[in-house]
Formats: structure tokens, sequence, C-alpha cells
């Protein structure tokens, strides 16, 4: 390995850092980088004058043997064809259908253009081959990669054809065991509990998410392109550096290069200038300075820096990239359970995340309405769950300030074979050089309940083997070790992390146990939505009783065996009747579990994920929130419990007599970072709206800690229902969490 020391010129000082020429890694990316949020577009200019590849396409609703290749001319009509939007998914454009299907677009070019040209795709769902006026440019696999081709030489002066046959097939159902051996990387698009039709049953597949879901453009091609990108940083006392690494890909001679740094929002510039060497992997170490530290918005403010990185050809700069990086890292202490960003000790208090089956339908207004829903319940991690989302995603959450726990798209039981693990490879070496950047993704894990890790597959599967798909998942972590250092990482998410007390075994008082596992990444109950939402996914008789047969509630993934059998709602006699049941014990279940692990705090509990934020589709599942955002119960008992400060008083009885003595467990936890010397505790106890006790005692609460306080034992109780209502203040009086815990107290 070859090490060369350069002078890089900044606005402020000059110091030397390093450039080290490493082994290329196989992979190449074709990141889009227009597309994703990181611009590579030098000639803006010239892109106003390109025509739009966004909008109306013609496609075909039959599926394509893909033999017939008359749609790649010019002279094919296919005026018979319906119109189709693109960005979208042919389900969303009522097409409901699967595997491969035609789309074209012709479009016109004035003048042939001065500048190299790539055709961009922001993504498609699953497989493309693309043609352009006739001429094969390649194809694509992998339904969330950004993907390019270039076209300067195929474009001509006037109507241009664009032809891409794109296949989205579904996994083959040949037997019983089919979903132990998919094909499809995909994660919970094509597999999963929260599908249409449930994860077991035959129609688990339908309403197939297929299509061209990401914009399309012409974009020009930059004087030197670079790729492998990989951005780290460093921190220590609040001081930080990054390094920055890429492949040069070009053999123009390259006069210099220059990187600029920018503020997001404040006044802050860096400019730097360096030698590097075509052909080689690049390796830019910045050094320790002063710079604004990306935080959740808990901790501090998530800032940002937009990054040029800029190639000197004949005395001019061409820029090669453009993209929003942060000063941030973050560790985790496995022996411990303990998380650390920028050295500073936090608890994640977490949620799933599946948005919607339609890669289209996540723009910036869902993901800006969802992200705010979260922050609201006190949520600082979301875990995206089995699946990517679009660059928007994680470019908003990187402003907002909230982490993400990313898991690459596997989901359960996949196929064991070379070509297989061959692909997934890939495909995570394209997640990581398209969405390593980020700073708000902080945690990587390879595989979701991989069949290695699922005892549970032996009773449903008649072929399951115990070592399946573990080298398939060792490879993986490898590749996550080694390309990005620069955040933890998982070889999966185990089931043993996932204990659904209360759902799938035992009860949900069962929370209040200790807990052996520092990471919970799974936890939650199902609840019905609102009637009015409900209403209009199922049919609900005249007088509102519940049915006889729940399949039609069933497809729309409501467990009936795990609702009435294990959790023990009550049936009641009526649909509103249930949706109440069900709103209650998922709200219990939820507040209990979360208050009992905070309560756990390193000892050994460092984060938690419920399950799940949203329902993704008209549906009844795991979601505190229904498919129109609406919150349910659960939604405000996460809220409660996840409080940053929070007053803990939750007991797993909520029934008592009067006959015997009552003692209420009183915790203050505190996720802050700071402590509050002087903060006050007020306790009162309420029956029928009346006060009956009301107690004040000044604590100390320690930054980022658990105190535990005497129980509230209250005199005798008359049979009724009580409300113990708990606050906290700061010495000037300023409201820092509240809870209250409901309790009724019986003659028995």
């Amino acid at each position: 390995m070859s090490s060369l020391f350069v002078l890089l010129a900044y606005s402020f000082s000059k110091v030397p850092i390093a450039t080290d020429g490493m082994k290329p890694l196989l992979w190449a990316a074709a990141l889009m980088l227009l597309l994703s949020g990181c611009q590579n577009t030098p000639a803006t200019s010239l892109l106003s004058t390109l025509p739009s590849l966004n909008g109306q396409w013609r496609f075909d609703a039959a599926v394509s043997d893909g033999e017939d290749l008359s749609p790649l001319t010019a002279e094919f009509d296919d005026s018979h064809w319906p119109l189709i939007t693109v960005p979208g998914n042919w389900y969303r454009d009522g097409f409901d259908t699967h595997g491969k299907h035609w789309f074209r677009k012709q479009f016109q070019l004035a003048e042939q253009p001065q500048q190299a040209l790539q055709l961009a795709f922001e993504g498609i769902d699953y497989q493309a081959k693309v043609w352009l006026n006739g001429q094969y440019l390649g194809a694509h696999q992998g339904y969330f990669a950004a993907f390019s081709f270039e076209v300067t030489d195929h474009l001509i002066v006037g109507t241009n054809t664009l032809a891409v046959l794109v296949d989205s097939p579904l996994e083959a159902q040949t037997d019983a065991s089919w979903s132990l051996h998919k094909r499809l990387i995909k994660g919970v698009l094509s597999h999963h509990d929260t599908r249409p039709g449930g994860a077991w049953s035959v129609r688990g597949q339908e309403r197939n998410s297929g299509g061209i879901w990401g914009k399309v453009a012409l974009i020009a091609k930059p004087v030197v392109p670079l790729t492998e990108l990989r951005w780290r940083t460093e921190v220590e006392d609040k001081q930080a550096q990054g390094q920055l690494q890429f492949r040069i890909d070009n053999n123009r001679s390259v006069e210099g290069w220059r990187l600029t740094f920018n503020g997001v929002g404040f006044e802050q510039q860096r400019q730097f200038e360096f030698a590097a060497n075509a052909g080689a992997t690049q390796s830019l170490l910045l050094p320790w300075q002063s710079w604004r530290l990306w935080w959740p918005r808990e901790y501090g403010q998530p800032n940002q820096y937009r990054l040029r990185i800029e190639a000197k050809i004949d005395g001019d700069y061409h820029l090669s990239k453009a993209l929003t990086v942060g000063f941030r890292q973050m560790d985790y202490d496995g022996q411990l359970g303990q998380w650390y960003l920028n050295q500073q000790r936090l608890f994640l208090r977490g949620t799933n995340y599946i948005p919607s089956l339609y890669m289209s339908e996540v723009d910036e207004t869902l993901i800006r309405r969802d992200l705010a829903l979260m922050a609201a319940a006190n949520i600082n991690i979301v875990r995206v769950h089995a699946m990517l989302l679009p660059q928007r995603f994680y470019q908003i959450a990187n402003e907002l300030g909230m982490m993400v726990w990313q898991d690459f798209p596997l989901q359960w039981g996949y196929i064991d074979s070379a070509e297989f693990h061959a692909e997934a490879q890939r495909q995570l070496k394209q997640m990581l050089y398209q969405f390593g950047h980020h700073p708000a993704i902080v945690a990587w894990a390879a595989h979701n309940e991989p069949p290695w890790d699922a005892d549970w597959m032996r009773w449903k599967y008649p072929d399951y083997h115990p070592e399946q798909n573990r080298q398939l998942d060792l490879g993986l972590y490898a590749t996550l070790t080694s390309v990005d250092r620069s955040r933890p990482a998982f070889v999966a998410s185990l089931t043993k992390e996932h204990p659904w007390l209360g759902w799938y075994s035992g009860s949900w008082q069962d929370y209040g146990k200790p807990s052996e596992q520092a990471l919970i990444t799974e936890f939650g109950a199902q609840a019905l939505p609102d009637l009015p939402v409900w209403a209009a996914v199922v049919d609900i008789a005249d007088d509102l009783a519940l049915p006889e047969d729940f399949s039609q509630w069933q497809f729309h993934n409501f467990q009936p065996q795990e609702t009435f059998d294990i959790a023990g709602v009550e049936r009641a006699a009526t649909v509103p009747e249930l949706i109440e049941n069900t709103q209650r014990y998922q709200a219990k279940l939820i507040r209990y579990a979360a208050e009992s692990y905070r309560r756990q705090k390193y000892q050994p509990v460092g984060a938690i994920f419920q399950f799940m934020l949203v329902e993704h589709w008209p549906s009844a599942n795991w979601g505190v929130l229904d498919f129109n955002r609406n919150p349910k119960r659960g939604y405000h008992a996460l809220q409660t419990a996840y409080q940053p400060l929070l007053p803990s008083i939750y007991h797993h009885q909520q029934r008592f007599s009067r006959h015997q003595p009552i003692r209420l467990p009183v915790y203050l936890i505190n996720d802050y970072p700071r402590g509050f010397a002087k903060a006050q505790l007020q306790l009162q106890l309420r029956f029928d709206g009346e006060l009956l006790d009301s107690r004040s005692e000044a604590v100390a609460i320690e930054p980022d800690s658990v105190l535990q306080l005497a129980d509230y034992v209250p005199s005798a109780l008359a049979i009724g229902r009580y409300q113990l209502q708990a606050k906290v203040f700061d010495g000037a009086r300023k409201l820092l969490g509240q809870a209250q815990f409901e309790f009724e107290v019986s003659d028995d």
C-alpha cells in the first residue's frame, strides 16, 4: 500500500493529510446521484434543456414472455396500450398484475447534446432491461438501488424511443415450503405478516409492488466520475475528523482535486485541495477540527455539510460529486448492550416502520408526516424493517435528527445457492455505497429472523434445516463490517430479541420479568382501527355483529387466534366493542412493556423497538397508527411510555382487593444527557375526579439515569376506580414529564 502526504489548502490554514491507494472492491456502483439527492451534475444549464422523462408512459398490461422485441422500434404502434404514471407502481395505477411488462416512452431532442449524458433511474421493482432507439443499454436487478447507462451515442435529434421491460415476478409456490426458499431480495415487499393475505396464506403475494417507482432523467455525466464512495467520521472530545474514500475511473489528466464543505443552515465553509491518481481507491483523511456534529434533536442539532468534490482539468474545476454529510460517530458496546453517539451514552426508544408496499407512495409529504408523528411520540430511532426506502426518507431523517436502524431487505428464508449469495452481496454493496453517507443511519442489520435463528420454523416447514442461510448472513456481515466501519452492524435481528409476550406466547404481564436481552428489536400487539376506517376495509353487518367467518379480516392481517386465545382479548358482541377491547389491550401491553424495559435501563436493556408505527395498507395489524395515520390508543400509550423524562408508576396489576395493601412502584427515568438537581415530583390520587391525596417530593435527578423511589402506598381505599397522576417539574416549575396510572379497587 502506497501513501502520499499532500497539503490541503482551506480557508483558514493548511494541514497535511494522507492519500492512500487501496485495493479496489469488486463492485462498481452506477450511482444516479441527481435523483438520490447526491447531485452529480456539472452543467445545470444543460439539464434545463433536456426533456422530462417522468409523467405518462405507455404500458402493456398483458404479461410478456420477453421474446417479442417489437416495442423497441420507433415504428411500433403503442396507442392501444393504456397510460401509466412514472414514477409509480402498477398496482397503484389500477393494474393488479405481476411478471414482465413493457413500459414505453417517446421524447423529443431538439439538438445533439454537447456533453456526455446518462440515462438515470431512481429505482425499478424488481428487474429491468432497457433499450434506447433499439439499442440495448443493459439490465438491472434489485428494487431499491439507483442505476444509470451512458446514452450519448444512442440519442438522436428528433423522436427518441425508450423501452423498458420490467419484471416483478412472484416467488414460485411449488410446494408448502416455497417461502423458506425465496429468490427475490425484497424483504417485506414480497413475504411478511403485514402484506395483503399475510405471510402464510396462498394469497400472501397479492397486490404486487412492481413498476418504475422512481424518477427517470437524462443527466450530464461528470467529466471525471467517481464510484465506490465511502464517508466515515470519528469524534473525540467534541472534535471530529472525516475520511472520504472513492475510486476514480477515468483516464483524463487531472491536475488536482478540491473538496468544499458548506454548513447547511449555518455559516461555515472549509475548502481542501489534494492530489489523486486515476484507477485506484483514494483514502483522504481530513484533519481533526471543530466541525459541528450531527446530533438527534433530543441531544443537540442535526448539523450537516454540503460536500462538493471537484476535479481540476485545464485550469477549471468540474463537479464530480455533491452530497450532504454529517460528522458523528455511533458505537455499540456489545458486552454491555450500550450505545454511544459522539461518545455520549444514550438509550434508544424506537419503533419499526414500513410506510407503504409501494415505493412511489413514500413521498416527501408522507415522510415528513410520519417523522413528525414519531417525534411527537418521543421516538428517537426508527428501524426501517426489512426494506430500504427512497433516498428522500434518509435525507429528511438527517435534517430532522431522527436516528435510523437500517435492515437489508432479507426476511425469513432464502435459497442457499452460490448465485443467490453472490446477488445478495452485490445488492448489499449497493446499499452501503448509495446510502452509507447519511448520518441518520446509525446501524445496519443483514437479515431479519433468518432460518438458522428461527427454531419455530421446524414446525412450519417439513424441510427446515437449522443451518439454512447462516453462511449467507456471515458473508453479508463480513461485508458490512469491512466496507463500512463507521457504524455498528448486526448479522441479524434475532428471534430472542423479539419476545412477543402476550401475543405469540405468554402474557403481557411477563414483560415485568427481568430481561435477559440488552437489545429488544420487536414487541407489541395488534389492535383494530376505529370503526369508520375498518368499515371502509371489510364488510360489517348492519347490526355491527362480529362475523362468524374471519377470513376477510384475516386477509387484512387480523389474527383471531392470537387475539382471543393467547392475548385473551374479550370477543365482545359487536365490532365497536371489539375495536375498543383490542385498542385497550394494545395500549396496556405497549405501555407496560416499554416502561418495564426502561426501568431496566442498562441493566441490561439499552434499546427497545416497538412493532410497529403504522399500518401501511388498509389492514388491522400491529400499527399504533392506522392506514390513514389516525392514532389508536396504543400511540398515546407509546407517547407516554417514551417520554425522555418519565415518572413511571405503571403496575402489572390493574385491579386490587380492598382487603390487601396497595403498593405502586415509582421510578424516575431520565434519558436526557443532563441532570435536574432541583426537580420536584408531585403525586396526586383522584377518585371520580375528586382529589383524595397530594404529595410532593424534592428529587435530584442524575443525567441518563434511573431513580427508584419509595412505593406509593395509599390509605385504605373504597371500592371504585382511581387515577394516580405523577408530574415532574424542574427548579423553575417547568413540566418535564407526566404519567397517569388507572386502577380499580374491588371487594374480592
